[in-house]
């Protein structure tokens, strides 16, 4: 039975590389004469976010939403801020984001990759986190997105932190954003991404449900960079305490 298990996993996992193969020259080709002026990225986003649904569609997985009570400004940027467990997050803050274009700060690693790199440093903001020059060279990039009306999404653990972490400490970059731009943050949780597609073991993992929520934006009008601790803070706990409740709620479903 075991064997039986991690053969359909690894052919689950092949199955995200082939449809890879195609869903990224297709989707990300669509999209790239609307990468060069600014005015026309919001129709690139949108092919983004199709090569996302389509990610998770083609691989079973589909996500319920929690959201507090909250209608969002469509004329207005934020920092979108989640904990970062695998690609896949970056698939579901594109599906869940759908009426503001916004643009990740990730990994320069990810400039390598084939024909997928260009258009991800094309659309993104690369970070190489052991160059300091790089990052406040993305500083720079991340306030002249925002000032051309994009909205920045930032993992604020630095990237997928290991297995045994149940939430890494979060980095001051997101909170030294929005609080430089008076943008609000937009904090989510997501749940459920960590088991069922690992970002370090190819053997694991399966599609099925995800749960996120989406908290009440925090808002950085009145706060000045004195209070960016607090904010940080304010932000880890109230994912870490999410992320607590949605552990509890699976243990409690297992028990029936």
């Amino acid at each position: 039975m075991r064997i039986l298990q991690i053969s359909f996993v690894l052919l689950w996992r092949a199955w995200f590389l082939i449809i890879n193969i195609f869903l990224i020259p297709f989707w990300a080709g669509v999209s790239i004469p609307f990468l060069f002026k600014d005015k026309y990225y919001p129709i690139a986003y949108w092919f983004h976010q199709m090569w996302a649904r389509s990610n998770l569609f083609l691989m079973g997985f589909w996500y319920v939403l929690e959201k507090d009570e909250e209608i969002l400004d469509k004329n207005k940027q934020y920092v979108i801020i989640s904990n970062h467990t695998s690609i896949m997050d970056i698939m579901l803050i594109y599906s869940l984001m759908r009426n503001h274009p916004l643009v990740f700060v990730g990994k320069a690693e990810l400039a390598k990759l084939p024909f997928f790199g260009f258009v991800y440093k094309k659309s993104n903001i690369l970070i190489d986190r052991k160059n300091l020059s790089s990052c406040i060279q993305v500083f720079k990039k991340i306030q002249d997105k925002v000032d051309s009306g994009k909205s920045v999404c930032i993992f604020p653990e630095g990237g997928v932190p290991k297995p045994s972490v149940f939430l890494d400490h979060f980095k001051n970059g997101a909170f030294f954003i929005a609080i430089i731009k008076k943008i609000s943050i937009i904090p989510f949780t997501i749940a459920d991404i960590k088991t069922k597609f690992p970002s370090f073991s190819i053997m694991k993992g399966g599609p099925g449900k995800i749960r996120i929520k989406q908290h009440h934006s925090i808002s950085t009008k009145n706060l000045s960079l004195k209070d960016k601790n607090d904010l940080k803070k304010k932000c880890f706990n109230l994912i870490k305490h999410q992320l607590e409740k949605f552990e509890r709620e699976k243990v409690n479903q297992s028990k029936f």
